[in-house]
């Protein structure tokens, strides 16, 4: 037990022998927990938001009897292109990006329906299949996969001096 004795140093500065707490037990802020929690919470809505939808294409897609098949596949119609929207919009303010993204979800819904319908190809698997095609399409275009090789928000360099 010859190596420990080069750790009496450190155990002599220890805060707890002078009478302060340790430094290891010194969270005390409630407000910081709550903080972290709140900031946490949105993305773990919107996960167990598209968790839900997800369940709800699946058993609508599968044609599974299940009482919870209508409300879990409604509320991925309008859940899988609002999420897309979300995230194509977030430069927008959080009120300003939940109202454009609901609004663009049902418009995406209604012109999806009436095209369909307008075709006769209307069938809740099709339907569905459309929907996901359309809000995977507007997720990918707020990611920028589209755009170019070059850098569009990079400063112009000025070359005359």
């Amino acid at each position: 037990m010859t190596g420990l004795t080069g750790l009496r140093h450190i155990e002599a500065s220890h805060p707890a022998h002078r009478g302060e707490p340790s430094p290891m037990q010194t969270i005390s802020d409630r407000s910081a927990v709550g903080a972290s929690v709140a900031a946490d919470l949105p993305p773990v809505l919107a996960g167990a938001a598209l968790a839900v939808s997800a369940v709800g294409a699946v058993l609508a897609f599968a044609g599974l009897d299940s009482p919870l098949r209508a409300p879990l596949a409604l509320f991925y119609l309008v859940a899988a292109p609002a999420e897309a929207a979300v995230f194509a919009l977030r430069r927008l303010e959080p009120l300003a990006r939940m109202v454009a993204s609901l609004s663009g979800a049902v418009l995406i819904d209604v012109l999806t329906a009436e095209s369909m319908a307008g075709l006769h190809l209307w069938s809740t698997r099709n339907g569905i299949a459309a929907v996901g095609v359309i809000s995977l399409l507007l997720f990918l275009l707020g990611t920028g996969v589209n755009r170019s090789g070059c850098d569009r928000e990079s400063p112009v360099k000025n070359t005359e001096t």
